[in-house]
């Protein structure tokens, strides 16, 4: 299941790129592909660099709905997202998917964002 973008940011970018990272894993490993079960229902604003995890958290909180439960209710989800940077839009799925009964989601990403403060 990739980390579905607000549909907004989708038509503006032309694609979701977790989406598409989703449908090639989906392929070659025989795995079902869900995007549709999971929607973001609130725009953000990009995260922009210099946002600390408490601002990104507070930009994704309530933002993502899963509109059918009993489609994940008991499942195991793998959740594929293209970068991690703070963990907050992938918490706040991670919940969202929890509180809709899934037994267990694991996170897949391409890419860490590190900060390198000194």
């Amino acid at each position: 299941m990739p980390v579905p973008l607000h549909s907004e940011r989708e038509r503006q970018r032309g694609f979701n790129q977790a989406a598409l990272i989703a449908k090639f894993i989906a392929k070659e490993f025989n795995l079902q592909l869900d995007c549709h079960s999971l929607r973001r229902v609130k725009y953000t604003e990009k995260h922009r660099v210099g946002m600390d995890a408490i601002d990104r958290a507070k930009s994704v909180a309530k933002a993502f709905q899963v509109s059918e439960a009993t489609d994940i209710a008991g499942a195991s989800v793998l959740l594929i997202d293209d970068v991690l940077t703070t963990g907050s839009t992938t918490s706040e799925v991670i919940e969202t998917l929890r509180n809709a009964g899934a037994a267990y989601v694991n996170v897949f990403t391409i890419a860490r964002v590190v900060s390198q403060r000194r």
